[in-house]
């Protein structure tokens, strides 16, 4: 579960939050998942902000239990499943979102490593991850405790890529915390 740093109003005399909206020049997030950052689990940042940290911990050969992994991914993010409830009075309350992540691994060649990480995430488990999307990287200091199906996909033809595919999954009642990418 993810555990953004939001203040839910706990009754019906609030005020709505500020936004920043620019008719004339639009600040947009293009881009798609391109980083997908995992450790074991009770193993989140001290400072997710931290380009220090981040170095500190990053490591994709490293043997310690802390050691964060860096994938190359091209994946998406897409609209949450979740219900809508009508109770009482006509009003409606959404149940936890549940997130689902569909990234796709292109680098599994000669080296066996990645397609053995692969099979690894096949025996189950919870894992702890952030993600990074344009100029943005999601997950908050404690990262969000996912579960991950992972399968190798070989395509027919021979101009194809076979692909390792990560279905990343995790509910939550908000969306992840996001600050600037500090790697960036």
């Amino acid at each position: 579960m993810s555990f953004p740093l939001i203040d839910c109003p706990l009754d019906c005399d609030v005020v709505v939050p500020a936004i920043d909206m620019d008719e004339c020049n639009p600040i947009v997030d293009i881009s798609e998942v391109n980083k997908l950052y995992m450790t074991t689990m009770d193993y989140g940042m001290l400072d997710w902000t931290s380009f220090a940290g981040w170095l500190d911990r990053l490591s994709n050969s490293g043997a310690g239990v802390d050691d964060i992994r860096e994938w190359f991914v091209s994946g998406e993010l897409p609209e949450t499943d979740k219900n809508i409830i009508t109770i009482d009075n006509d009003r409606e309350v959404s149940s936890p979102m549940d997130f689902s992540m569909m990234l796709e691994v292109f680098d599994n060649g000669e080296d066996s490593l990645n397609y053995d990480a692969m099979r690894w995430l096949q025996c189950g488990g919870s894992k702890l991850i952030w993600y990074a999307a344009g100029d943005y990287l999601y997950g908050g200091s404690r990262g969000i405790e996912v579960q991950i199906i992972a399968d190798h996909i070989i395509t027919k033809g021979n101009k194809e890529i076979n692909k390792i595919q990560l279905l990343v999954k995790w509910d939550a009642k908000n969306s992840p915390e996001r600050i600037a990418n500090p790697m960036l």
